[in-house]
């Protein structure tokens, strides 16, 4: 996800999802006093516009992402707040830099952790990121249909040799087929060594039309880079047609005078609200 200005723009469902999330936990966020990291904060405007203003006044926020071009253009586009700053930070690292362990008195992550190949440590790190009694707060996906249709392009000859690693990109839950999702999530946590405050798994779905549809998988999806310019648009039409075809849009004719069409596309969300040991060593 390096087209910054498009993940920007077609990240609408995103930005909604977050929103729900810290409204719910309005109280809990409110009390995050410290230092607070937000890991996977990409460009920075749900960190600026959504959790900087719920925090309190003497809260700084440090934005963590893998992605560089995403740090750059957060750090450059709101150098003017004082209380954040931007960093670039692999999540999923086998050695977290040693400046930054047990810097942080509470962690929030919205969106990102499915984006994780070995879950199982990223969860680590933020348990060494956090201080003794740090809290954290995370939302991330555990099944979206879209990622099938990763899958079943992998099947194509056109595109095999650009997404051999296809199975990466879907969420750790939903390849692993767990049957029940939140029982797994919440023993990972407590297996890591988290008090577990909520855990829970929640149904949700998003209004598309075709074009925010696609603007949405061209934000968020991992092989364009790769893909040469010549079939770029070729493989989002395939995407956007898998996407459809595995009966999960389900047409609903819009109000206005137009005769577009909008679809609804059902998926969910894993929630976890935790606390590091006041004992941890």
């Amino acid at each position: 996800m390096e087209m910054v200005e498009d993940y920007v723009s077609g990240s609408n469902m995103q930005r909604r999802d977050a929103q729900d999330v810290i409204d719910e936990f309005n109280c809990e966020l409110s009390n995050m006093r410290g230092k607070c990291l937000d890991i996977g904060s990409g460009p920075g405007n749900i960190t600026k516009e959504l959790l900087l203003p719920i925090l309190p006044h003497d809260a700084e926020v440090v934005g963590a992402d893998i992605s560089e071009a995403m740090v750059n253009y957060a750090s450059q586009k709101y150098n003017d707040e004082k209380r954040l700053s931007f960093v670039i930070l692999d999540i999923e690292t086998s050695e977290l830099p040693s400046n930054q362990v047990e810097q942080y008195d509470n962690a929030v992550s919205f969106y990102c952790l499915h984006w994780c190949n070995d879950i199982w440590r990223a969860l680590q790190n933020i348990y060494k990121l956090l201080r003794p009694n740090g809290k954290a707060l995370v939302m991330f996906l555990g099944y979206h249909s879209g990622f099938e249709a990763y899958l079943q392009l992998k099947q194509y000859p056109r595109y095999q040799s650009y997404l051999q690693d296809a199975c990466r990109y879907v969420p750790y839950f939903q390849r692993r087929m767990c049957k029940d999702v939140r029982a797994s999530l919440r023993k990972m946590l407590e297996d890591v060594g988290f008090e577990i405050l909520h855990c829970s798994k929640r149904e949700k779905s998003y209004h598309y039309s075709k074009q925010s549809l696609k603007n949405h998988v061209c934000a968020v999806n991992p092989f364009m880079k790769r893909l040469p310019d010549d079939m770029k648009s070729e493989f989002i039409d395939n995407l956007l047609n898998e996407i459809m075809n595995q009966n999960v849009l389900i047409p609903l004719k819009s109000k206005s005078k137009s005769s577009q069409e909008y679809l609804i596309l059902r998926y969910y969300l894993l929630i976890a609200y935790v606390q590091k040991p006041a004992s941890a060593i």
